[in-house]
């Protein structure tokens, strides 16, 4: 509702954002609907020349959390939440898959199912999916769990993941993965990134490198 009151006020938005779930009750737990999802979604339409305005984030156990899951299992609930997301059209859909925390995904093992799990069926389902790496403080899990659902990702052909300086959200309080960390699953992998965002890297002065001309005139001007 915040993005629909900047977009009536003539701001320029690129993308609405919202997270969402698999069921009626999740949703409203997030204070949305489908309408208000359609609302916003035409909002955004009828101002962006671009065809896919929306930004979803997911991730299993959303549902328990809200107590809205009606005794299914949390994979098929966020299999649900996929098909929300793909009613849309949007630009991107984000498993934030080890961020609710140990009670719903207890150790390192089970966040590299989950993630594998949601990578595997938003690709089933045709959506622009990709996977924050992540965990959180009291996780029974580390940096090493990560770097191996990361790898495993990559190997998958995961579209995109999260990057946060030091790997470290200090806004909410988890762990996630670093900008070096893509570098790494290209560089491993034979990768390249994006064929629009080298593109920029370029015009940006970055290159293929994994330590840039830090003081490069078009960074600065940034």
């Amino acid at each position: 509702t915040t993005t629909m009151l900047a977009l009536e006020r003539g701001s320029p938005v690129d993308l609405v954002f919202q997270s969402i779930g698999g069921t009626q009750g999740v949703n409203e737990s997030f204070g949305v609907s489908l309408a208000l999802l359609a609302e916003a979604h035409d909002a955004a339409r009828a101002r962006h020349p671009g065809a896919n305005v929306m930004y979803f984030e997911t991730g299993q156990g959303s549902a328990l959390s809200a107590n809205a899951h009606r005794g299914v299992d949390q994979q098929t609930i966020e299999c649900r939440a996929y098909a929300v997301a793909g009613k849309f059209a949007p630009l991107l859909v984000n498993s934030v898959v080890g961020f609710i925390g140990p009670e719903y995904l207890y150790d390192g093992k089970q966040i590299l199912r989950a993630g594998l799990e949601d990578h595997m069926c938003g690709k089933l389902l045709g959506l622009p999916m990709g996977v924050d790496v992540c965990y959180t403080n009291h996780a029974e899990a580390d940096q090493d769990d990560m770097d191996a659902l990361l790898t495993c990702l990559a190997v998958a052909g995961v579209n995109y993941i999260m990057g946060v300086p030091g790997a470290d959200d200090v806004m909410l309080a988890y762990q996630s993965t670093s900008f070096h960390d893509g570098l790494f699953a290209r560089a491993a992998l034979g990768k390249t990134a994006a064929p629009e965002f080298e593109a920029w890297m370029a015009r940006m002065g970055l290159g293929g490198e994994a330590i840039p001309e830090a003081l490069s005139p078009a960074l600065i001007g940034l």
